[in-house]
């Protein structure tokens, strides 16, 4: 009994070989078609392994069988992709393209499902070139090659990429897009977006890249395109405004920011351009003398020692007694005359109280305010602490990030890592356990330049042989050989017996090409760790190698 049943019986010439493999694919695709993906897993994993024990006979087949067998192998690889059993899928359009090398399908579908899943891109980019060798006119590969190639920081191929997809089609509006992440300011794509956004009729997108056209050049006619389909959008009239004033015409752009600054009273940039056109035309000198307080008061009398009464004004003011003074800080004063408030606001207590009016006690004079002074003391604070809310929820990304990393709202951290974009650096700082969350989120993104910064501090932080070796193993997805293999080198030198070093150094000797330096350290890797010998078996980067005699002893 074999592992997924009896085993094949042979079948002699390629016609009846071909039959065989339709016969048993179908099977699987008939279960699909009933609901028992179980059964169509077993099945196809049967067919992998019929291949590989019939490729002796399959390779003499006419070129054909070849073709219609390597077809219907591609179509088992996209559906074991669709069932996530993404390592089967890989073998079988793995098989299929060696049967036909010419099978455009099976190379764009290796390096499309490696792609989605943010692994081994350098494999990645080998399959999807050689497609696009196949099938130069493609729009779809020339756009996958854009994005392995920006995934890898490699912005300038990325965007060669995508240019030849718009020879091929002109006006696709998701390598327009594409370009535009790259290029934000690029006016001739922007411009074409624009076109294809209007005959599409895609009115939010199509608003937005009017604001971003009219903020970039000031070109007036897409700001009045814009407000024609929406007279009341918040952004364009703000750009409005913003261009009025450069025309020195502040009255309509008072007008529009008027309207603005009652719907969106919180809009900072709103309220920046409000405030600072209504700072310039209505200056408050009346403000000024609520702005002197007791104290200056008291230091413009210049009270010096006499025996004469004070002043009138004072005594109006303060009710100031008619005794000797001598030289206070203006704390005493303030608290003297506070005290002296107090005979006239309540009479009736001090008739109550006649001995405490022969010896006035400096000490006990430092009471609360009185009623109305209190008052006017409380409402200030009290209205600051009422508009101090609408101030705490202008948060930084970085704040709204670690708010809901400490929630352990993980989902609402990795959305606002997103929208951060390269400014996820500004997280460099934060604690180890933080930093692994944001380098497992780059990973997942795609983002290998950002990941490899992450992992660098992590291994900084944490300077341990694994940290150092996923370091490593980033840098080379990130096609960075030379600094990937200075850290192995570093790994080896101390612990010759590193099986892994020695493995990730044996895929950066495969991806130079030099074949010998691959099979040395690939043998010296499965010596010290036995079980990366099932690894390379499956691993993309020695693809090439499986047919020869040095790998199988190898990995066997």
């Amino acid at each position: 009994m074999g592992l997924f049943g009896r085993k094949k019986k042979s079948s002699s010439g390629g016609s009846n070989v071909l039959r065989t493999y339709e016969k048993l694919i179908n099977e699987g695709f008939d279960a699909i078609k009933r609901g028992d993906e179980d059964k169509a897993i077993i099945t196809f994993r049967k067919v992998l392994r019929w291949i590989s024990e019939d490729m002796s006979k399959i390779t003499a087949m006419s070129d054909k069988d070849k073709k219609e067998l390597s077809k219907m192998l591609t179509d088992v690889g996209e559906e074991m992709v669709k069932l996530k059993e993404y390592d089967v899928a890989i073998k079988i359009l793995e098989k299929a393209k060696t049967i036909d090398p010419k099978n455009f399908r099976a190379w764009m579908d290796i390096g499309k499902d490696l792609l989605q899943r943010n692994t081994q891109i350098p494999y990645a980019l080998v399959c999807l070139r050689e497609a696009a060798k196949l099938r130069p006119e493609n729009v779809e590969i020339h756009l996958l090659l854009g994005d392995a190639y920006r995934i890898q920081g490699q912005k300038e191929k990325a965007l060669a990429a995508y240019q030849k997809a718009l020879k091929v089609d002109p006006e696709n509006p998701t390598v327009l897009e594409k370009v535009l992440r790259i290029q934000p300011e690029n006016i001739e794509i922007l411009e074409k977006y624009i076109a294809v956004l209007e005959k599409s009729g895609d009115k939010e997108e199509l608003l937005k890249n009017y604001n971003k056209i009219v903020a970039i050049t000031g070109n007036e006619a897409y700001l009045e395109r814009g407000l024609q389909i929406d007279p009341n959008n918040k952004d364009l009239l703000l750009n409005k405004a913003q261009l009025l004033l450069k025309e020195d015409n502040v009255k309509e752009a008072k007008n529009i920011l008027s309207g603005l600054i009652k719907k969106y009273p919180d809009d900072p940039n709103i309220k920046m351009l409000y405030d600072e056109l209504m700072g310039t035309e209505e200056p408050a000198p009346e403000e000024k003398p609520n702005e002197i307080g007791v104290g200056d008061v008291f230091g413009d009398l210049s009270l010096e020692e006499s025996t004469a009464p004070a002043p009138d004004v004072t005594e109006d003011l303060f009710n100031a007694p008619e005794e000797p003074m001598h030289t206070e800080t203006h704390v005493e004063q303030e608290q003297k005359t506070e005290e002296e408030k107090k005979p006239e606001e309540k009479p009736e207590e001090k008739e109550a109280v006649p001995e405490a009016a022969p010896e006035p006690a400096p000490a006990e004079k430092v009471e609360t305010p009185s009623e109305p002074e209190q008052k006017e003391s409380k409402s200030e604070p009290e209205q600051k602490i009422e508009e101090a809310p609408a101030q705490e929820k202008e948060l930084t990304p970085e704040e709204k990030f670690i708010n809901a990393y400490k929630e352990k709202k993980l989902d609402v951290a990795s959305a606002v890592l997103e929208e951060m974009g390269d400014s996820v650096k500004n997280l460099m700082n934060q604690p180890l356990d933080v930093l692994k969350f944001i380098y497992s989120h780059l990973l997942m993104a795609g983002n290998y330049d950002l990941a490899s910064d992450f992992i660098a501090k992590i291994a900084e932080l944490e300077p341990s042989e694994e940290n150092k070796i996923e370091q490593a193993r980033i840098l080379i997805e990130c096609g960075k050989m030379d600094e990937a293999e200075v850290l192995l080198n570093d790994i080896v030198k101390k612990n010759m017996k590193n099986g892994r070093a020695l493995y990730l150094k044996a895929r950066i000797q495969t991806i130079k090409g030099n074949d010998m330096g691959a099979r040395n350290f690939l043998m010296m890797a499965t010596k010290f760790n036995p079980e990366l010998k099932e690894e390379a078996k499956d691993d993309a980067y020695f693809e090439k190698y499986q047919s020869e005699e040095w790998f199988k002893k190898i990995v066997s």
